[in-house]
């Protein structure tokens, strides 16, 4: 029998074999069956057994695993993944078209058995739950849910700030709320818009008249900028009171009791540009503006009854445009109603009637600038006052002289010729007066003939037709 040799099982001691390192796996491209026969084992010795894989040397205390990091570049967390996951490399087949390696030998460099678990997952397929991240949900803009609110409750001033400003801070903090934001800004805008064609409307119609359409009136009623001249009419019922101010008007025939009757028109001087001139401004200028209105509508002014008075309806500044921009000047009664109408103008007069009208005219409009105080008190104004009385006086006698008279009015019409150089005289006496006691006589000598010419003019007046300041075919109701 054989002495054994170094290292075998005999020997209680392990031999030179127990030292060498452990057998390398030859590079791929040469088998193992090639190598030097000098490295090749003895046929007849008997094999070693090799240490387990995953036993570490007696001497060596185990390392602690490295933590796995899931997130790790690929390579790395394949590599970690089976210490990790306690799983034993070679339970794993190598790769195809791999060789098997020797029992007891290590993989070869660069492989590593698949990774499994939570290694087996790359970054890119994780679930998009992320429990190591909270979410947090984007606040929303206090600014954007203001300017909604505003813009609703029609503040459109504010909701166009308010959504201005929400928009610069949502594009800054990368807020919620941009379409609150939008939506306050454009209902601003158009609130905006929609007040300023509104306050324009407003505007152009208070100036120009074209304002709102008036409301229907009551039933039979018409605007009061309706009245034409030679109308006879009354307040209409809940619109007024005779003598005010009136929207609405009942047009009557003449021959009914009316209140009022229209005399006729006057335009009024508008503003610079064609506006309202302002009701302060009409009302200075109304007088002015209707006196020669009535003077053409009514020669006769005796046959104005008592109570009636000079008046006018004027526009507003809504209705300056609607009325034309003019004074309706109207004779009326506040108290009274009255039947007949006061038109006494060429159109209703006999040549006769107009001629004597328009001779007395004169002196009757300087009769009535007689001065208010005494004449002790004034007398400069008396002697002014008989200067006009004497020239009218003159004036009235050489236009009735010249009047052809009918035959039923040329007596009393002579006769109020003959009184009126006497009259001149008296009133020429007034002016010459030397002291306040003359002038004093002269006065009161004077307005006696004045008022002894009215029985003269009566008798002409019957002879005419025209009214003698009874006026019979005037009732009052």
């Amino acid at each position: 029998m054989s002495k054994a040799g170094p290292g075998s099982p005999e020997d209680g001691t392990p031999g030179p074999a127990a030292e060498l390192p452990p057998a390398e796996l030859p590079p791929a491209e040469l088998p193992p069956a090639e190598l030097p026969p000098a490295e090749a084992p003895p046929a007849d010795a008997p094999p070693v057994a090799a240490p387990p894989a995953d036993t570490p040397p007696a001497d060596v205390p185990p390392a602690a695993p490295a933590p796995f990091d899931p997130w790790a570049p690929p390579g790395e967390a394949e590599a970690a993944a089976p210490a990790a996951a306690g799983h034993v490399a070679s339970s794993t087949p190598p790769p195809a078209g791999w060789p098997q390696p020797p029992a007891g030998a290590q993989p070869p460099p660069g492989w590593a058995p698949p990774a499994t678990g939570w290694g087996a997952v790359t970054p890119g397929a994780v679930s998009g739950y992320q429990g190591m991240y909270a979410y947090q949900p984007r606040p929303t803009n206090g600014m954007a849910i203001g300017s909604l609110v505003t813009a609703l409750t029609c503040l459109s001033p504010v909701a166009l700030v308010l959504g201005v400003i929400a928009l610069v801070q949502i594009h800054k903090r990368q807020e919620r709320g941009r379409g609150m934001a939008v939506s306050g800004v454009v209902l601003g805008v158009l609130g905006l818009l929609f007040g300023a064609l509104t306050t324009v409307g407003l505007v152009l119609g208070d100036e120009d008249g074209g304002g709102p359409r008036r409301a229907a009136g009551p039933r039979g009623a018409v605007a009061w900028d309706k009245v034409a001249k030679g109308d006879c009419y009354n307040p209409a019922q809940g619109s007024g009171d005779a003598g005010r101010q009136v929207s609405w008007v009942t047009k009557v025939p003449c021959s009914l009791p009316h209140h009022s009757e229209a005399a006729g028109t006057a335009p009024i001087t508008a503003a610079e540009g064609g506006g309202y001139p302002g009701e302060d401004a009409i009302l200075k200028s109304a007088d002015a503006l209707c006196k020669p209105v009535f003077d053409d509508y009514v020669l006769d002014d005796w046959a104005v009854p008592d109570g009636v008075g000079l008046g006018y309806m004027y526009p507003t500044r809504g209705s300056w445009r609607a009325s034309g921009g003019a004074v309706i000047c109207v004779l009326e009664d506040d108290d009274a109603q009255h039947k007949g109408s006061l038109r006494t103008d060429r159109t209703t007069l006999t040549p006769a009637q107009l001629a004597y009208l328009e001779a007395v005219k004169p002196l009757n409009a300087a009769a009535d600038d007689i001065p208010e105080d005494e004449v002790e008190d004034a007398p400069a104004d008396y002697r002014a006052w008989a200067a006009t009385m004497a020239e009218a006086t003159q004036q009235e006698a050489e236009k009735l002289a010249a009047i052809a008279w009918p035959e039923g009015a040329r007596a009393p019409g002579e006769a109020m010729v003959a009184s009126k150089p006497a009259a001149v005289e008296a009133w020429h006496a007034v002016k010459t007066a030397r002291d306040g006691a003359e002038l004093a006589r002269a006065v009161r000598r004077a307005e006696g003939l004045l008022r002894d010419s009215v029985g003269e003019a009566k008798a002409v007046r019957a002879a005419l037709g025209l009214s003698t300041g009874e006026h019979p075919g005037d009732i009052q109701v």
